[in-house]
């Protein structure tokens, strides 16, 4: 169902306010959810309905427990993750700008990080480039030639300064995860009480999602697998300044950039994209119509939540 964006933004807006998230806190936490819709990623207002992202009644004010120069770790005492988040990313980028290189870390958030690629852009935007990386106590992807799940879905987000489906009870693609019993299934409500494959469904991304779990989440103080709440993210700014410079840097990137789009194509591809291409395309293409198509059970499950 298609729906204006600026209403869909209203409605949001009203569940986060039955969520008791004051003005401020909502439009953080909106931004973020509205950076996935934008692009097409199920990490967006989804998180709405359900259990949705209510305020825990254990939250009390986040707290820095550790400062130098560089680094930083801010535990959000149960604060609502975005809201740290927004924190720690205009943290990381102050003293990045300062020092060159910085690594900010949050852990015992509440609540969702979102679409991680959220926070990369924002330091990028600040002409910085931006790694994010998170991770949750909770297992769902198996080490490889395992079907146990033991670490999260360990996202890792990265971003460049450059010059420019269990709601809706669909199947999803042969391959994706297994049940609780080690079958492959193309039932995501069976992936979600089973365990999600690597990215690569291979070795590589078992070892990276290891990476990205100790990296977002034991560096930060956040738990592995063990049931808790205690989740993790990192944020790391790189000013290019203090490197090959950010001239370079952009000059380099759009060569590259032009070099992916002008590359020789496999037999069927129409189009070689750059990461994070498609998800802009979307972006504009909603953003110019005004309108965005929302799954037809996801907003009505969002309206009667608002309405009740």
């Amino acid at each position: 169902m298609k729906i204006k964006v600026e209403d869909l933004k209203q409605l949001s807006m009203k569940a986060l306010s039955k969520y008791n998230y004051n003005h401020e806190e909502s439009e953080i936490i909106l931004d973020m959810l509205m950076y996935a819709q934008l692009r097409g990623n199920n990490q967006g207002i989804i998180k709405l309905i359900g259990k949705g992202i209510p305020k825990d009644p254990d939250t009390k004010a986040p707290v820095i427990e550790k400062e130098t120069v560089t680094t930083a770790l801010i535990n959000c005492n149960r604060t609502m993750e975005a809201i740290v988040m927004d924190q720690a990313v205009k943290m990381v980028v102050e003293k990045a700008k300062k020092v060159n290189i910085a690594v900010v870390g949050v852990h015992n958030g509440a609540g969702s990080s979102g679409a991680i690629g959220h926070w990369s852009r924002k330091v990028a935007e600040s002409g910085l480039i931006g790694i994010t990386m998170s991770s949750y106590p909770f297992g769902s992807v198996p080490p490889h030639g395992s079907y146990e799940p033991l670490f999260c879905t360990n996202p890792i987000a990265w971003g460049i300064p450059t010059r420019e489906a269990k709601t809706a009870g669909k199947q999803v693609e042969q391959g994706i995860g297994y049940d609780k019993d080690g079958n492959e299934t193309t039932d995501p409500a069976a992936i979600m009480d089973g365990a999600t494959k690597p990215f690569d469904k291979g070795f590589k991304g078992a070892g990276l999602a290891l990476m990205v779990q100790i990296i977002g989440g034991a560096l930060v103080g956040a738990d592995f697998n063990n049931g808790s709440v205690n989740n993790g993210n990192i944020i790391i700014a790189i000013n290019p300044d203090g490197l090959a410079g950010t001239e370079y840097l952009i000059s380099e990137v759009t060569k590259m950039k032009d070099a992916i789009k002008k590359a020789k194509r496999l037999p069927g591809v129409d189009e070689v994209i750059v990461p994070g291409e498609r998800g802009d395309r979307i972006r504009s293409e909603i953003l110019s119509s005004g309108e965005i198509e929302v799954e037809d059970n996801l907003l009505k499950t969002l309206q009667d939540f608002v309405a009740a």
